[in-house]
């Protein structure tokens, strides 16, 4: 717009300036007319012509050569007018450009010289002009041609001076014309760009209308409410939820301070400051820093939780600040109400954990009197009969803790903390054992059971054999109770051979040709307690949860699990599990691992209840163990104060003192029996329970009821001592420890033995103790790590582990770790150093 005005001022000035010189040369034109130039010339002419016949008229006299009276004043007075008028051409500035004229200036200088000479005679004496006047009328009418050439030549001057300014005019006037016909075209484009300019104007300012009704409409519709205050905090706008928010109208709310508007009492000082603190240019800690929950209070005083956004803008010069604000007093009371509920439901799940542990303590406890005592009477030499009558109770006792066991399995799963072992198992020897172990099951209900491989076998796995074992035999056991007179057979079968990463696929397939599965229910089988007839007349009994977990551990393998059947025709249960292959186990080590029990043990016996500790009595007693008892924990802490023992086997649930307090007073007593194994005994068997036994110094767990087999193994397990050189073969440990002594001989194996064992002492002791600096745990991390190979090399793998246990946690400074450790290695010590002094 500035280049258009600038152009438009030059064109206009140039205009007034082209103007102004036509104006003057008309003005010019019009000043040679007035002073009638023309006419000065032509009459310088005649005035010589007036002179001319005046001298004549003189000389006609009778004296003079012409026949007219004599006049000398009349002669006189045109000579003057002659002499005025060539004096007037001389001397006038009008005509200074035409006395540049060599034309004009000549004759006008021969003029000039002729009356110059002339003049004395003029003005001398009448006698002296009378016999001049001959030679006056002689150069006067010499000079006749002079004075016409002035008048034609001045003439032709101006006319040609006239015809100039008139080019000039006209040129003018054209260029006046063109610059006109410019200016009217600049006017007109700029007209166009003017009505243009005004269009976008017009409807930039109908869009803007529109906007500002669109945000009228946005702001009175929301459901937030919107302020806007200036930098002070006066309100200047107050939409209608702010209104309906806060109780205040528009007309209320205009001009008022923000702060003592919406702002809770105990608010406004940090409000004022934060005010201040924006006005003076300090840090926002609101504006612009999204939403925030505060409080706001209404035009009744009440005072609700908001969530608040303020932003800053500004308008014109002025800077604003607009809020948005949303009352959130019911999303609030929601979650309120929400993390109440939670919170209920938490206590939900720590109830039905309490639950699941109460129970699982109370059903196991006198399950285990019951099916411990039914263990002994089997070793009192009952009759037929009653060996009959004996087996029928336990055959209920164990389905009873099946029960137990599978309420359990689903806990472990609902609270995630169902644990997938992996171990080397030989598919082939598993299947065959399912069979056999459930052909006497099929066969009482006329049933035949068997297995096959379905393509190449490939049996050597990796998988948690418990969880698969279970798997099978739920959905055999189901298979067997719905067949009667059919068959149940077993398929296996590598469905997808795996590949880069992916291990295979293995289809285990469970086919019976007994009554089939309704289409309706298919969906439902595996559903917790879904069974095909609830009814108590039912044929077939169960709690319907074997399904539901098969499901479960079948997820928790990573595979999953379903169901195909035709009513009447029986049905196809598979399940899909994505297994490692595995090397062959060695042949040796595939022979069944007969343990024979251990014997000749001194142990602690805690429990308080008279008969599972009557149970354990007999049992222990039956291998020969010597057993002291006692009734609480305060009572077995005392005995082992004062007594060492081979192991001590702790109840958990306990009056006095339970069963993790006793063993953590054993453990840091340091009577004679705090580095032995302790064993815990409870009914407990929930993973977080059976963690907690370990974290309390217990070395091992044994959960009720108890079998005498369970027994003896566990007691096994933490004494060390497994029979190997009694019955079977030897454990993995012995073996080795058998191997370096016969690869030595006794005496070198003597002296060996006897240099480790010395190693081993001075070396224990330094494990726990305190106040080390890390480059003293450095070097005994080494020691340890030293010692550790020496032990592996005879066999004494769990004293090797402890101690690589202790090595990284001495290298890394866990000091705390470190003195449970310590006081571990002490118990696997002297168990080793039993092992290793024991004749072969």
């Amino acid at each position: 717009m500035w280049l258009i005005g600038f152009g438009m001022s030059a064109i206009f000035i140039l205009t007034l300036s082209l103007s102004s010189e036509v104006i003057s040369d008309l003005e010019r034109q019009r000043s040679a007319s007035s002073d009638n130039v023309q006419w000065t010339l032509t009459q310088v002419e005649v005035e010589h012509l007036s002179l001319m016949n005046a001298l004549e008229h003189h000389l006609r006299e009778p004296d003079g050569p012409l026949p007219l009276s004599a006049d000398l004043g009349e002669v006189r007075r045109q000579f003057d007018i002659f002499y005025s008028r060539v004096d007037t051409l001389q001397s006038s500035r009008l005509f200074d450009e035409l006395r540049a004229d060599p034309e004009f200036a000549r004759p006008l200088e021969t003029v000039m010289d002729f009356l110059n000479r002339t003049v004395p005679r003029i003005d001398g004496t009448d006698e002296a002009l009378e016999t001049q006047i001959g030679m006056i009328w002689e150069d006067a009418r010499a000079i006749r041609g002079d004075v016409r050439a002035l008048a034609i030549g001045g003439l032709a001057y101006f006319a040609q001076t006239a015809d100039a300014r008139r080019d000039d005019t006209a040129r003018t006037l054209a260029h006046l014309a063109a610059l006109s016909a410019g200016l009217f075209l600049a006017l007109g484009l700029v007209s166009l760009y003017l009505l243009y300019v005004n269009s976008v104007t017009r409807r930039r300012g109908d869009e803007l209308v529109q906007t500002n009704h669109r945000m009228n409409t946005i702001l009175s519709t929301s459901l937030d409410g919107v302020i806007v205050s200036d930098a002070e905090g006066r309100v200047l706008e107050f939409n209608p939820a702010a209104e309906a928010i806060f109780g205040h109208s528009l007309d209320e709310a205009r001009g008022r301070y923000i702060g003592e508007l919406i702002v809770p009492p105990h608010m406004r000082e940090a409000h004022e400051a934060g005010m201040t603190r924006m006005r003076e240019g300090g840090e926002r800690r609101i504006v612009g820093h999204g939403r925030i929950q505060l409080e706001a209070m209404r035009a009744n005083g009440e005072v609700f939780p908001a969530e608040l956004a303020l932003q800053s803008a500004f308008d014109g010069d002025e800077e604003i600040v607009i809020g948005f604000v949303r009352d959130i007093s019911k999303r609030v009371a929601n979650e309120e109400e929400l993390i109440s509920a939670r919170d209920r439901a938490l206590a939900g799940e720590k109830a039905k954990a309490d639950f699941l542990t109460v129970m699982s303590h109370e059903i196991r406890t006198p399950l285990n009197g019951l099916l411990g005592n039914l263990s002994l009477l089997k070793n009192a030499r009952p009759t037929h009969e009653q060996a009959r009558f004996i087996q029928n109770m336990e055959v209920s006792g164990q389905v009873l803790l099946n029960h137990v066991d599978s309420v359990l399995d689903i806990a472990r799963f609902e609270a995630g903390k169902l644990s997938v072992k992996r171990e080397t198992v030989d598919l082939g020897a598993l299947m065959q054992e399912i069979v056999d172990g459930q052909s006497g099951n099929a066969a009482s209900r006329g049933n035949v059971i068997e297995w096959q491989w379905t393509g190449t076998a490939r049996p050597w796995v990796k998988t948690d054999t418990q969880r698969l074992r279970q798997i099978l035999l739920n959905l055999v056991g189901n298979a067997i109770k719905f067949t009667e007179n059919g068959r149940v057979s077993l398929e296996l079968e590598v469905a997808e051979p795996g590949g880069e990463g992916q291990p295979p696929v293995y289809e285990f397939r469970v086919i019976d040709t007994g009554i089939g599965i309704a289409e309706d229910d298919l969906d439902r089988v595996f559903e917790d307690f879904h069974t095909r007839d609830a009814s108590i007349g039912r044929s077939a009994s169960g709690t319907g949860l074997g399904l539901g977990i098969a499901s479960r551990f079948a997820k928790a393998m990573g595979g999953e699990i379903g169901v195909e059947s035709t009513p009447g025709d029986g049905s196809v249960f598979w399940v899909r599990l994505p297994l490692k292959p595995a090397a062959a186990a060695a042949e040796d080590a595939r022979e069944t691992h007969v343990v024979g029990p251990v014997t000749g043990l001194d142990l602690l016996v805690v429990e308080d209840n008279e008969m599972n500790l009557e149970v354990i009595r007999n049992m222990l007693r039956i291998d020969g163990h010597s057993v002291t008892e006692a009734l609480d924990g305060k009572s077995g802490v005392d005995a082992a104060m004062d007594r060492r023992f081979d192991a001590i086997l702790m109840d958990i649930s306990m009056p006095v003192m339970d069963g993790p307090t006793a063993a953590r007073q054993i453990r840091a007593g340091g009577g004679a029996s705090s580095d032995v194994p302790i064993l815990a005994v409870s009914a407990n068997v929930l993973p977080h329970a059976v963690e907690e036994f370990r974290e309390a110094g217990m070395n091992a767990f044994l959960g009720k009821p108890i079998s005498l087999a369970a027994l003896r193994d566990a007691l096994a397990a933490v004494t060390g001592d497994d029979g190997a050189g009694e019955t079977g073969a030897a454990a993995p440990g012995e073996a080795q420890l058998a191997s370096i002594r016969s690869d030595l001989g006794e005496a070198a194996f003597a002296r060996f033995v006897a240099q480790l064992i010395e190693e081993g002492d001075a070396l224990l002791p330094r494990l726990a103790r305190p106040g080390r600096t890390q480059e003293a745990l450095n070097e005994l991390a080494a020691e340890c790590h030293k010692f550790a190979g020496s032990a592996a090399m005879f066999g004494a793998l769990d004293m090797r582990d402890v101690l690589v246990e202790f090595e990284t946690a001495a290298k890394a400074g866990e000091t705390e770790e470190l003195a449970t450790l310590a006081h571990q290695a002490k118990g696997v010590w002297s168990r080793t150093r039993k092992r290793l002094t024991r004749p072969a």
